[in-house]
Formats: structure tokens, C-alpha cells, sequence
């Protein structure tokens, strides 16, 4: 049997409940490679309590090359990675992002070796960091990859684990399908500081709505094949499926840390500009979410 050598890069809420699914299945070489040092990563899941006794790893210069890089920072964490990265990467490794965004391998291709693959995924995993080393996951959670050689490469990977890997043709879609919450509900809660049920009012969920609705129109510019309802699917399965549910970027606003708000907000404006669409309520969230921002602390570490 192959063994694969698996780095988790980034051992907060999303990277520590992987890295348990993972080690759990014991077929795979680990290290976990993260900036705050702590004894050793347990995470409790609907499963138990799982233990992970991979070494963690603080300096780049000690870890040891691996075939899969599993990038679990959040977004504007990226590239303080670099050394990471590079001690990493060999020539046949894979880059896995989990990370938000629509714009995965433009963000990350630059970071890598050249010649290194980078595999763009969608996470929907509900879980939270309690501390370092420790993870809360509430369900088992779905990475959605690209079909192709190295999706379901990383779909093997995961045999037999609990998290769920869908393969899709149209990866782009998926990307754009997560973005609708993420940009809209996500950016209001962030700035009214509240659980994805402030969308139950009237008026505030008109708002994210009209938000959705500009986030799908540059979707489908971009080529995500989106239905018109789109928006109220998007909202309804959230409000009933995790009405408390405190979305990461609003859970960082409320503690201080710094916003991912250029790879949930601002690309959609971004995006909007290279095909001629007006996204002016998007804009006016993305420039709140920024200027909040700056009021936020500059020396957070990559987790």
C-alpha cells in the first residue's frame, strides 16, 4: 500500500477536524505544520473524540517534504505560508486549498514551486477552534473538488473517513453557490455582529437578498450555471439548517482578528468590473468590512 505523506498547513477549525478524519483512518504519514505550538491536536465530532498524535511543526526548516499540502489558513494568511510552502512542495506535490473564495489557484499558484499542482475545493464543514489544538466539529462536513486526476486522487485520500468528497464537472458553479452566503449573509452578520438568524427579519433579509442578487449576476458572467431562485435556496437552507450559527468572519470581527473580506466581498466587485456589472451594495459591505478591518489586530499568525 502507498503511503501518503500528508502536511495540514494551518491547524485551526477546518484543519484540525481534516487532520483528524484523516490520522483516524491510519494509513497516512502526517505533520502539522502551524505557527502557535500546542502538545497535541483532539477533536470532538459527532463520532467521539479523535486524538491526533502527528508532530507539530512551528519551524518550516524542520519539517520534511510531502505529496499532499492541505492549505487550511484562512485566505489573508496565504502568504506568510511561503516558507512553509516552500520546504514542502517536491515537484509532484498537490497544493489542496480549503479555503473561502471563488479564485483558488490565482491566489495560490504564485506561493507554490513551479510545476506544483494546486486542487481548488469547497468546504462546507461546521466546525470551530476552541483553542490551540482543539476543535469542536458539529458535523461531518463535504469538500467539493474539480473531476479530474488529482480530485479523485484526493477522494481516495479520504475512503473509509467521515468527511464526505464530492467530485463535480462543474467546480466553478459549486464555488459561486458557496459565495452567495458568503458574501452576502456573511458580510451582513460580520457587520451587525449576529448569528445568521438576523436574516430572519423582514427588512434585513430583503438586503441580503438584493446582495445575492448582484453576487449572481457576476456568477453567471463568470460562467456558474445558477437558477434564478438561486438567492432564496441559498438563504432557506442556511435559516434551516443553522439559524445560530456564527459565520467565521463574524466570529473574527467579534474577537479582533483581521477579515477575510477581499476573498468574500471584494472579488465579487472585482469580478464584476471585468465583465461591465454594477455592484454597488456589495461595494458599500466590502468598504464597511474593510474599514472594520483596520481597526483589527496586525499581528495575527498564520494558525
Amino acid at each position: 500500500m502507498t503511503i501518503d505523506r500528508i502536511a495540514v498547513l494551518g491547524v485551526g477549525a477546518i484543519g484540525g477536524a481534516i487532520a483528524a478524519d484523516l490520522a483516524d483512518l491510519d494509513r497516512h504519514e502526517m505533520q502539522l505544520c502551524t505557527r502557535t505550538r500546542f502538545s497535541a491536536l483532539e477533536v470532538n465530532h459527532t463520532a467521539g473524540t479523535s486524538r491526533v498524535a502527528a508532530p507539530v511543526v512551528t519551524d518550516p526548516e524542520a519539517t520534511t517534504p510531502a505529496d499532499w499540502i492541505l492549505l487550511a489558513t484562512k485566505a489573508h494568511q496565504s502568504e506568510a505560508t511561503r516558507p512553509f510552502l516552500d520546504a514542502l512542495c517536491q515537484p509532484h506535490s498537490v497544493v489542496a486549498v480549503l479555503q473561502n473564495g471563488v479564485d483558488h489557484e490565482e491566489r495560490i499558484a504564485p506561493l507554490v514551486p513551479a510545476g506544483v499542482r494546486v486542487l481548488p475545493i469547497v468546504v462546507s464543514l461546521p466546525a470551530e477552534k476552541l483553542a490551540a489544538g482543539r476543535v469542536e466539529q458539529s458535523h461531518p462536513g463535504r469538500l467539493t473538488v474539480p473531476e479530474g486526476e488529482v480530485g479523485r486522487a484526493f477522494e481516495r485520500l479520504f475512503e473509509g473517513g467521515r468527511t464526505q468528497i464530492a467530485v463535480t464537472d462543474d467546480f466553478i458553479t459549486q464555488a459561486w453557490w458557496k459565495l452567495l452566503n458568503n458574501a452576502a449573509l456573511g458580510g451582513v452578520c460580520a457587520l451587525s455582529l449576529r448569528e445568521n438568524s438576523v436574516a430572519r427579519d423582514p427588512e434585513v433579509r430583503g438586503l441580503i437578498i438584493d446582495l445575492m442578487r448582484e453576487v449572481l449576476e457576476v456568477a453567471r458572467a463568470e460562467g456558474a450555471n445558477l437558477p434564478d431562485d438561486a438567492p432564496e435556496k441559498a438563504l432557506r437552507v442556511v435559516l434551516e439548517g443553522a439559524p445560530g450559527h456564527w459565520s467565521s468572519i463574524t466570529v473574527d470581527r467579534r474577537e479582533g482578528r483581521k477579515l477575510e473580506w477581499r476573498v468574500r466581498n471584494a472579488v465579487v466587485g472585482e469580478r464584476g468590473r471585468r465583465h461591465g456589472i454594477s455592484t454597488p451594495l456589495n461595494d458599500v459591505v466590502t468598504t464597511l468590512l474593510r474599514a472594520a478591518d483596520g481597526n483589527a489586530g496586525t499581528t495575527e499568525q498564520s494558525e
